[in-house]
């Protein structure tokens, strides 16, 4: 078994995507974050060189939501924000063998095996690696070994934080613009570009479309609106 394991952070559905409730109900927002992390799993699943999947969550159906495949649930009985979620998970990983964790957030719509593989394949052997968001600022995947050297700072600015933890520990940090990698769904632009994709762009994973051919455009509207 590959001593990297993956990491897959979900947070609580009532939580989900606020910044698009003016676009979708709650439940809807529920949906879609499950159909998006239902991706991630399925083209981490692919990945040869991942040994173990961990769903990272305090989600109390986490579970029981997402169709059971290639990976196990991590539970935080309480929430206790993602970033330190993520560093128990992390010593869990690395108590039961893990060298190196991959953490991927899970509203990354675009995100394959094959984008996956190219990111690992191009990190340093002892080192960490980081895939920035569409705004160059924010950390989408994050390769660092285990035990973790430097605390995990996940949010806005991460990118910039991230080097200065890893500088201060000695650790090289390399950074990975790909767009795949890139796109993640935080905001209204964002899903009505996952809703309607470019011709010849990357299509979203099959759960993701799947929700998507569901969603009637402007129904979570008119339901907000009449309240």
């Amino acid at each position: 078994m590959s001593s990297t394991w993956a990491l897959v952070p979900l947070k609580r559905l009532d939580r989900a995507k606020r910044r698009l409730a003016h676009l979708l109900t709650e439940e809807e927002r529920g949906r879609l974050s499950l159909a998006m992390a239902a991706d991630v799993l399925a083209a981490l699943a692919e990945v040869e060189d991942i040994g173990r999947i961990l769903l990272v969550s305090s989600e109390p159906e986490a579970g029981s939501l997402l169709a059971r495949g290639n990976f196990d649930v991590f539970y935080s009985a309480q929430s206790e924000g993602m970033n330190r979620e993520l560093e128990q998970a992390a010593a869990y990983a690395s108590s039961r063998g893990a060298r190196r964790v991959l953490i991927v957030h899970a509203d990354l719509p675009y995100l394959t095996a094959q984008a996956i593989r190219k990111f690992l394949a191009a990190a340093p052997p002892d080192g960490m690696q980081a895939a920035a968001c569409k705004l160059g600022s924010g950390t989408n995947m994050l390769l660092t070994p285990v035990p973790l050297r430097a605390p995990l700072v996940f949010g806005r600015h991460s990118l910039r934080r991230f080097l200065q933890l890893a500088e201060g520990a000695g650790q090289r940090l390399d950074i990975v613009r790909d767009p795949r990698l890139a796109a993640d769904v935080d905001d209204a632009d964002d899903f009505k570009r996952l809703r309607a994709p470019t011709r010849g762009g990357p299509r979203p994973g099959r759960a993701t479309r799947a929700f998507l051919a569901q969603h009637a455009p402007g129904a979570a509207r008119k339901c907000v609106n009449s309240e």
